[in-house]
């Protein structure tokens, strides 16, 4: 991030709690930087941040398998068009919220083509489920943003930095009881 350009960042979100997190994350980013701008996918809290979409996020809102499996092509289709996408892009991040099934693909995609610095908001739950999944993550993901304290060491012992970010619900809730 050289003086004198804009810090560009990469910003995916799949799913409704994604793009509320997306959104607050864009709006603390913009209160420390009025020189970033924002290229990705997402709803309309991260459009309400400034962010056109370059496709509709409901795309990519599947959850099991019966629904999956009719639209697989296309959801691989939006993966590798994701991937090149921030690859043309060469944005100084690329951060991925939650969605992990469509996240992650794209990041790998993104690490094995370029040296895009690549972050994800929304540490696994492996802890609970999937306990192979940071150690699959740490390959092309930098640096994880999590929403509970006790995450960070998880995701550290695994190879990725890791900071507690907290949950923005949280911060909502705490000011509007004051």
């Amino acid at each position: 991030m050289g003086k004198g350009r804009d810090m560009k960042v990469f910003i995916i979100a799949g799913e409704p709690s994604g793009d509320r997190l997306g959104g607050a994350l864009m709006a603390g980013l913009k209160s420390l930087r009025s020189d970033i701008t924002f290229d990705g996918i997402g709803g309309t809290d991260m459009a309400a941040e400034g962010l056109t979409s370059r496709f509709d996020m409901s795309e990519l809102s599947v959850m099991g398998i019966a629904e999956i499996l009719p639209k697989y092509k296309s959801l691989m289709a939006r993966i590798n068009e994701t991937a090149q996408a921030v690859i043309d892009a060469k944005p100084d991040v690329m951060i991925t919220i939650d969605s992990p099934d469509f996240s992650l693909r794209v990041a790998k995609r993104v690490k094995a083509a370029s040296d895009i610095r690549t972050v994800h908001y929304v540490a696994p739950t492996v802890w609970a489920w999937r306990p192979g999944r940071a150690k699959k993550m740490a390959r092309y993901i930098d640096h994880v943003l999590a929403l509970f304290p006790f995450e960070p060491p998880l995701m550290e012992a695994e190879g990725m930095a890791c900071d507690f970010v907290g949950h923005p619900v949280v911060g909502e809730k705490i000011a509007t009881h004051r």
